[in-house]
């Protein structure tokens, strides 16, 4: 016989609801480049870097690489509250919203 505290608390959530936030994110969001790689040049611009996003051209010094995909990312590609590529910002607020809806 199985007593009511003797099951973990998160027996009753699927796999995939399991761990932090973080993990989640990281399992769910798949690596584009690595950190540091650089961005696409772009050939029409002997200096310019294309945005991954919106494929619109770029100097370096105006894109950002993603901490969690590594996309480049241009200025209206860009998400200052997380610090992610408005990509990964999308899958935030569904994981945010998943976590409100299950409690």
């Amino acid at each position: 016989m199985r007593l009511w505290k003797s099951r973990s608390s998160d027996s009753g959530r699927p796999e995939r609801e399991k761990g932090d936030l973080v993990s989640r994110l990281k399992k769910d969001i798949p690596r584009m480049r690595n950190p540091g790689e650089p961005p696409e040049k772009d050939p029409a611009h002997f200096s310019g870097f294309l945005c991954d996003l919106c494929n619109s051209p770029f100097a370096y010094h105006e894109l950002r690489q993603c901490i969690l995909c590594g996309r480049w990312a241009c200025q209206s590609c860009w998400t200052e509250e997380f610090y992610v590529c408005n990509s990964c910002n999308g899958m935030i607020t569904l994981h945010t919203l998943l976590g409100k809806s299950t409690k």
